[in-house]
């Protein structure tokens, strides 16, 4: 980034909506409703998604755009002073979504020395360039990107950031039956640093987008199958990982990694 602000081309704010439990709707009728309000050749420029509140949105608002063949659009979030969205969303696990997800800058909507406090929390993990918005102004926050432990990886949960290491102990595969929920609640607590489930079935996808929500560990989906494994990864609201040990080709792990964040270890 040359250090200016782009005009935006369009700005896309909050929708009001959800999925469930939170909400009422599909994962992909948010993506509907905001590729509905993209104008005719508006997602080609730079796109702001602004004030956003819940992950579900905020994902839906960045596929819209980047499947409307828009570039990475900026991604900004409303926060309060613990740095966490009125749905309980940590700022820092939202930036790690953004970014995974293709955002060009990732920025808060709130107060300028709010956001000054908070962006110098998120700046040791940010890759992207940082920004504040308040009352339609916009300004760059200067920081210069600092070098990743390589050995330290950033997801997500649908709230908070998580963290795993290259050896992390993902513990007992889950699959998908009707006990998915209760066998994802005594996964996280056991003591193994991640969740793992396995998509094997088009209904496991469904069973997964119905209770991704309980998921607070770091979490590992696996498929050996990349249409399921794509399927997982389009309605979970954070930042999985995969743990290489199905049989999928790199070139397929690297699309799901541009377009859903997905870490590959």
């Amino acid at each position: 980034m040359d250090g200016t602000v782009p005009f935006f081309t369009q700005v896309l704010g909050p929708l009001g909506m959800d999925v469930e439990p939170a909400g009422e709707q599909t994962f992909e009728e948010l993506v509907s409703a905001y590729r509905a309000r993209l104008e005719p050749g508006q997602a080609a420029g730079p796109v702001h998604i602004n004030c956003m509140i819940t992950m579900a949105e905020c994902r839906a608002a960045i596929l819209a755009v980047t499947e409307s063949g828009g570039q990475g659009p900026w991604v900004s979030w409303a926060c309060d002073e613990d740095g966490e969205s009125v749905t309980r969303v940590h700022m820092l696990a939202a930036l790690f979504v953004a970014e995974g997800m293709g955002a060009a800058a990732f920025g808060l909507n709130c107060r300028p020395a709010l956001a000054a406090e908070i962006l110098a929390e998120l700046e040791a993990y940010a890759r992207i360039p940082l920004f504040s918005t308040w009352n339609g102004e916009l300004a760059l926050y200067p920081y210069v990107p600092r070098p990743r432990d390589p050995d330290v990886i950033p997801c997500a949960s649908s709230t908070a950031p998580c963290f795993l290491t290259r050896t992390v102990d993902v513990g007992e595969e889950l699959e998908c039956t009707p006990d998915l929920l209760e066998d994802i609640i005594e996964a996280e607590d056991d003591p193994v640093g991640a969740v793992k489930i396995a998509i094997l079935e088009q209904d496991d996808v469904d069973i997964f987008a119905q209770h991704q929500y309980a998921v607070r560990k770091a979490l590992c989906l696996w498929s050996d199958v990349p249409e399921l494994l794509e399927g997982a990864l389009r309605v979970y609201q954070g930042r999985a990982f995969y743990d290489g040990t199905g049989e999928l080709e790199p070139e397929e792990l690297e699309k799901l990694s541009r377009k859903y964040g997905l870490i590959v270890l």
